[in-house]
């Protein structure tokens, strides 16, 4: 009787270990499955990216996903090209075994002067060289004054100094231009499209400083002038004693402290009708930072003319905004001088730009300092009403209203004006009414059809356009101190609108340089707040129990499969 029961006992422990080698089995068979899957996946998409980027290469295929399409050649890029009547040729001089962010310059050197050529329609030829290859090309570099760059790598665990050429010349006809060192990809296309421009134009534009009645001549402008000889030639205009040379097609007035004559007056408005455009700066107060932070105010007549002649009253004090850019402050404390970064409410930086005028388009913020408040006497913002110059106008002036200040910004009466940058923010906007301000306009030009004079010379040019007119709040707005950045951008682009050459303001304007954050209301901060503090650990928490569970879910899995 016992031996049946062992045999019986033994059957069914037989049976078990048989059942949980069948399991193990199961599941080894379903780790090596899954295991497989996805190592074959895994290969598979490596392989479809070497693929692709195999096509990609040898067909210049290019996504370009950037915001503005910033490695994508502009409309004013391929217009520019699609001018050109005879051949340009690019050198690209790039010396290879550069460390990054060098090293990939030649990549993208060879990109977008591929772009340049299809463009081009056969009228762009180039070609990318290492002048380390051939000793004839650093010869020639080293003739054409083309210096070599110096960068610091590391190499087998030593700093070095490695000496290398990123220089690209563009020759056309028997004329060549020179980018001696390329800094970088952001603004390169607009650096590349202007030296062909200048190649293939016909001269730099002529503009005029008015240099009477206490506005800043050139001596004065020398950043400026640095910044734009390139495109423009500059020229000082005496308004209070001389005319306006027939070839001016701009003029700039920059900070008059004192009220123009009669004979000022009827020069400009002839200037406009022939056409010309005007950068009109004007204000209550000028600085004087040579003596600290100071400022000086000006005649309190000195703007009175605007108002019959452009119909743009300056306002009375000096804008003020929280949104301000930072300055370095020099103070004494007890027996030492300390340096203290501070908020500057009287250099707003103006981030309520028009995002509909070519001028303004582009800019993300711009630093208008010491600025007065501007108004127009037609209606402000509705840019379809205009300011009628009398008879003579067959359409109505487009106004528009260029750069605001924020919402938190206000207006300190004066003169006198206290410029104190120590003053704290909340004293200094204590009991004042905050209020945007507007601190440029912009006059498009407009058709006249009957003349205005009788001088030889005007009538003609009295029926074409009368010029256009951008008028800043700001006196200083070219002064060296703030002739940077986006303000550099900015003056470009007035000075090519005004002068009707349009077509680098969309290049120049390219590419994000700042992202200023937005300001949030308590509730906002409160909520994002509570989202870090509780939602965040419970996202965490709950993604690691889902996670728990898929795993537990495939370690059963193969018992429900058994049965």
């Amino acid at each position: 009787m016992g031996e049946p029961v062992d045999q019986q006992s033994s059957e069914s422990a037989n049976g078990q270990v048989s059942k949980q080698t069948i399991r193990k089995i199961k599941e080894q068979d379903f780790r090596k499955t899954v295991r497989k899957k996805s190592w074959s996946t895994l290969f598979l998409m490596m392989a479809m990216i070497v693929l692709l980027l195999l096509a990609s290469t040898l067909s210049h295929l290019r996504f370009d996903w950037t915001e503005g399409q910033v490695y994508t050649l502009s409309e004013s890029t391929v217009s520019v090209l699609s001018q050109l009547e005879e051949p340009v040729l690019v050198h690209a001089y790039i010396t290879s075994g550069l460390p990054q962010p060098y090293g990939r310059l030649k990549r993208f050197l060879k990109d977008i002067l591929q772009s340049y050529h299809e463009a081009g329609t056969g009228n762009v030829g180039f070609e990318v060289v290492d002048p380390a290859s051939d000793g004839n090309v650093s010869a020639a570099l080293a003739a054409m004054n083309i210096p070599k760059v110096q960068v610091q790598v590391v190499e087998d665990d030593q700093a070095q100094v490695k000496q290398g050429y990123l220089a690209v010349v563009i020759e056309y006809l028997d004329s060549k231009e020179i980018i001696p060192v390329v800094q970088g990809e952001e603004g390169f296309e607009y650096l590349l499209t202007r030296k062909i421009k200048k190649l293939t134009g016909k001269g730099r534009v002529k503009v005029g400083v008015s240099s009477g009645f206490g506005a800043a001549d050139l001596k004065q402008l020398r950043k400026f002038q640095e910044f734009t000889t390139d495109d423009y030639e500059l020229v000082n205009v005496d308004l209070k004693n001389t005319g306006i040379p027939t070839d001016i097609r701009t003029l700039i007035i920059a900070g008059m402290d004192q009220a123009p004559n009669k004979e000022f007056r009827d020069q400009l408005k002839q200037f406009r009708q022939r056409g010309g455009g005007v950068l009109l700066l004007a204000g209550n107060a000028k600085p004087q930072l040579s003596m600290g932070f100071q400022v000086e105010p000006v005649d309190p007549y000195a703007n009175d003319w605007m108002k019959d002649d452009l119909g743009i009253v300056v306002e009375s004090g000096m804008v003020i905004d929280q949104r301000a850019t930072w300055v370095t402050v020099n103070h004494r404390q007890g027996d030492f001088m300390a340096r203290t970064l501070v908020d500057y409410p009287f250099l707003p930086s103006v981030t309520a730009l028009d995002a509909e005028h070519i001028v303004s388009a582009g800019l993300e913020s711009v630093s208008v300092p010491f600025a007065s408040p501007l108004f127009w006497m037609g209606h402000e913002g509705d840019t379809d009403s205009g300011l009628d110059l009398g008879s003579d106008a067959k359409e109505k002036k487009a106004v528009h209203v260029l750069m605001r200040s924020s919402e938190n910004s206000a207006v300190q009466s004066g003169p006198p004006f206290d410029v104190n940058p120590l003053v704290a923010t909340e004293t200094r906007f204590s009991g004042m009414t905050r209020r945007s301000s507007a601190l440029a306009f912009a006059f498009d030009s407009i058709a006249l059809d009957k003349t205005a004079g009788t001088e030889h010379g005007i009538e003609q040019a009295v029926q074409g356009q009368s010029g256009p007119v951008i008028v800043v709040g700001s006196p200083a707005f070219l002064d060296d101190e703030f002739m940077d950045g986006g303000n550099l951008v900015a003056v470009l682009n007035m000075m090519d609108w005004l002068s009707g050459d349009g077509a680098l303001i969309q290049l120049r304007s390219r590419g994000v340089t700042q992202r200023p954050l937005e300001e949030l209301s308590a509730a906002g901060r409160a909520f994002f707040k509570a989202i870090w503090m509780f939602g965040l650990p419970m996202l965490i928490a709950f993604v690691g129990l889902y996670r728990w569970w898929r795993l537990k879910k495939h370690r059963i899995f193969p018992q429900h499969h058994e049965s």
